[in-house]
């Protein structure tokens, strides 16, 4: 319901003062017969008061304020909004950025981007005004008389992790002192680690001789904590111990999909008879150009430019031709891809990741036997003997390991050589990637020569189109 207009509100201008003392005079005349019949006639007639004066104009009566307008116009500055801090690429040709141009859709996106209310998402406050402390924060971190000893961001994250151990610092000691890996998940163990006193901060809890109790709850868990011989030692350790399993298994495989994925292509007499089409279509069209002498091979990595060498009329490329003419002379060639099962895996294999995961395998490995050597055994600290029996019954599966990717990396290394390329100037995932990357081009420009070739009009196969 609109709200109430004030009489004055129409549009009208105020009545002014001679407006008003017009009105007043006019009331007085018209009343002024009553009187005289009234009232015996006075000798005298007294003037008349003066009228009132005008009351005051009345307050601004303002519409109400219009909803902020949900289509803006262009303004950036209307708000302060978070800014992105993404590095600006310095050349775009050639990148997918590269590709803004007339006949993308970049304009229209700009435009969209107005109407998608970015501001209410990711404004920002203009004043410099503080925000106040969550009220989520532990109480501990709201007490002027605390002591804190690790930072902020570690104190309040381990308050957090303290949280969801549920233990207590006398259970987690035990836990340590006998390595068992029960009552602690692999996650538990590695946010200990990461928000574990780095060396000042110990010096500083050894330094400390006040009341405990003068300590937030997170240095107070520290404190104790740090009475654990080697705390740090025993953390990474049943880390390890938790994540053994894992680990390997993750490794064996890359290691399987590099050796099974080089004897694959080394062995396969559909690639090479493939690789040797390619190289006699490309000699013969090399031959028309002066200064060309006939090639005996090339490099594996011209298999990606194949989808980019376009035809005359723009239309097929290079690949296609290639597609075509197997499928017309050597059809038996197309499936080849069944005998390279394993390259497309072994493409998203990380050598280096896995080669450093195994480098820290034995380190670690060679730190937990010092450990063992350096602890004595007690009733109460079971540190040596579990750890000491762990690495014994591990000791296979390592070693397994070990011997796996000495003959993977072998045969890569021959497989490398054969295509004419170096094992130590290329790395597996780029080896593999490019046959990977060849397979699933050829496979695709196969099916689009053969849709053209076959096209599927639902009005040539039905009879009753005609």
């Amino acid at each position: 319901m609109p709200p109430p207009q004030h009489p004055y509100q129409s549009g009208s201008p105020l009545p002014g003062r001679q407006s008003l003392k017009h009105s007043a005079h006019q009331s007085h005349q018209a009343l002024s017969p009553h009187l005289s019949r009234e009232s015996p006639q006075p000798r005298e007639v007294l003037p008349a008061p003066p009228p009132p004066p005008p009351p005051p104009p009345p307050p601004p009566c303002n519409a109400p304020p219009l909803p902020r307008p949900r289509h803006p116009h262009g303004d950036s500055n209307h708000m302060s909004v978070k800014r992105l801090r993404w590095e600006q690429v310095e050349n775009s040709e050639g990148t997918i950025w590269g590709q803004l141009g007339e006949d993308s859709d970049y304009d229209k996106l700009s435009d969209m981007v107005k109407y998608l209310d970015l501001e209410l998402h990711f404004g920002t406050q203009r004043s410099s005004i503080s925000l106040p402390e969550p009220t989520f924060l532990p109480e501990t971190f709201k007490k002027k008389d605390v002591i804190e000893i690790l930072s902020h961001k570690k104190a309040y994250n381990a308050s957090i992790l303290i949280a969801h151990l549920k233990l207590s610092p006398a259970e987690l000691r035990e836990v340590l002192m006998t390595m068992s890996t029960e009552r602690l998940e692999p996650s538990h163990i590695k946010q200990l680690l990461l928000y574990a006193p780095d060396e000042e901060e110990v010096k500083l809890y050894r330094q400390f001789k006040q009341d405990p109790a003068k300590l937030s709850e997170p240095d107070q868990f520290v404190l104790q904590m740090l009475s654990v011989p080697e705390y740090k030692t025993r953390l990474r350790s049943l880390y390890f111990k938790t994540t053994l399993q894992e680990k390997t298994e993750e490794m064996r495989a890359g290691y399987e999909c590099i050796y099974k994925a080089s004897l694959e292509l080394k062995s396969s007499k559909k690639l090479a008879k493939i690789l040797e089409f390619v190289l006699a279509m490309g000699n013969y069209l090399n031959n028309g150009q002066p200064k060309t002498n006939r090639t005996t091979g090339f490099k594996i990595n011209f298999l990606t430019e194949l989808s980019t060498t376009k035809t005359v009329d723009g239309k097929s490329t290079f690949l296609h031709i290639l597609a075509k003419s197997l499928g017309q002379h050597f059809p038996e060639l197309l499936d080849f891809a069944r005998d390279l099962m394993t390259v497309p895996l072994a493409a998203k294999v990380n050598q280096r990741t896995i080669t450093s995961d195994l480098n820290d395998l034995h380190a670690t490995i060679r730190d937990i036997r010092v450990a063992c050597q350096s602890m004595q055994a007690s009733a109460e600290d079971r540190f040596a003997v579990v750890m000491s029996g762990f690495l014994e019954n591990t000791h296979p599966a390592v070693q397994s390991l070990e011997s796996l990717q000495q003959r993977a990396m072998e045969e890569f290394t021959k497989v490398a050589s054969f295509f004419g390329e170096d094992s130590k100037a290329t790395t597996t995932e780029a080896f593999f990637g490019i046959f990977a990357e060849f397979i699933s081009k050829f496979e695709r420009a196969l099916n689009e020569t053969q849709t053209m070739e076959n096209p599927r009009s639902p009005r040539m196969a039905s009879p009753l189109a005609w």
